[in-house]
């Protein structure tokens, strides 16, 4: 398994109940992707501004960090595990 930093924006579906949020779908490079499972997710500070981790599997093979800033209310995609 590859495992590589990315940091780019991405465009995120997600799903908002008031509590919690939870990615669906995401947009990169051009290909879409179907989040399968949410395997995990913890929170950060950067500065003043409050960022959500979201570690999922996708349909297919890897997995992704999605990165939602509180401040810009944007995703950015972290890290990615794909597989040789």
């Amino acid at each position: 398994m590859l495992l590589e930093q990315i940091d780019e924006p991405v465009e995120v579906i997600s799903y908002f109940d008031g509590e919690r949020m939870r990615p669906l779908r995401f947009r990169w490079r051009g290909r879409a992707y179907r989040v399968r499972r949410v395997n995990g997710v913890w929170s950060d500070i950067k500065g003043r501004i409050r960022r959500v981790h979201f570690h999922v599997s996708v349909s297919g093979s890897g997995s992704f960090e999605l990165i939602y800033d509180h401040g810009s209310l944007g995703w950015r995609l972290g890290n990615v595990a794909l597989d040789d």
